[in-house]
């Protein structure tokens, strides 16, 4: 499996201008099978896939960057409907009817809304490391770090050891080049976006979801762990559950080849491929 180049991978965005004038970013990885939606967490962007898709290079792999993340500007609303709004006119412009869709942390909520907004459109939904509730108290200690961010954020900040930390060891270049684009957002998006989700609550939407959805979870998830992995697994119709030993947040980082096969496998069993 042929790694992704990471100097060149900000070269391969399109841009999708959007009718109200903001733009989303993407990148494409077209293969043969089906779309698959691969949507970011919080402060990511585009890259944090690209470890995984050389993986799913049979399916046709749509990455964008998330609005106010990366080169894509912010959503036109707080909250994650402002999210699965721009998500749903990406995949419109694209001309893709049928869609599965992988996310990961805050994106996997985005894509627990974007499945109950768009129905029997929706093929399969794949959640990493999320919650239908993904709030950290106001106490915590990255709660605390996000309210006291300023600008210009400095990429070298200690901080950045706690928010990217993997329990299993990543390349130092593409942790290089996160850490630089999660400081390149400016801090009040930073705030704005994580205070938005401490109200989100996707009990309801969830139960809405119809196709089959697969929940991975890292067994060292310092931030959604056993409880917020069982309230999940208890609000889908058709779900099924894999927690990863030794993994913690990242589990698309940690160990993606694994990851891929899990993902791949489980695709093409509820595609039919």
């Amino acid at each position: 499996m042929m790694p992704v180049d990471q100097a060149g991978w900000s070269g391969r965005k399109r841009v999708l201008d959007l009718p109200d004038g903001r733009r989303l970013a993407y990148v494409r990885q077209s293969g043969p099978g089906p779309a698959l939606l691969l949507v970011h967490g919080f402060t990511d962007t585009s890259r944090s896939y690209a470890r995984l898709i050389p993986g799913l290079a049979t399916f046709d792999c749509v990455i964008p960057d998330m609005p106010g993340h990366g080169a894509s500007t912010p959503a036109r609303t707080k909250g994650i409907d402002g999210f699965a709004e721009d998500l749903q006119a990406l995949i419109d412009h694209l001309g893709i009817d049928k869609v599965a869709i992988l996310g990961h942390s805050m994106g996997g909520a985005v894509g627990i809304d974007l499945a109950a907004r768009l129905g029997g459109r929706v093929t399969a939904l794949v959640i990493l490391a999320s919650s239908l509730t993904p709030r950290l108290p106001a106490d915590n200690s990255v709660a605390r770090a996000i309210h006291g961010l300023c600008d210009p954020i400095d990429p070298a900040d200690p901080f950045f050891d706690e928010w990217h930390g993997c329990s299993r060891p990543v390349p130092a270049d593409f942790l290089d080049y996160a850490r630089c684009e999660a400081a390149a957002i400016p801090a009040a998006v930073w705030r704005d976006v994580f205070d938005g989700l401490s109200s989100v609550d996707l009990t309801e939407k969830a139960a809405s979801v119809r196709c089959p959805v697969l929940c991975v979870s890292g067994m060292e998830d310092p931030l959604f762990g056993p409880a917020h992995q069982r309230a999940l697994a208890a609000s889908f119709a058709d779900v099924t559950t894999a927690a990863l030993p030794g993994q913690g947040h990242n589990v698309h980082w940690e160990e993606p080849e694994a990851l891929a096969d899990l993902v791949g496998d489980f695709l093409d069993e509820v595609l039919g491929q």
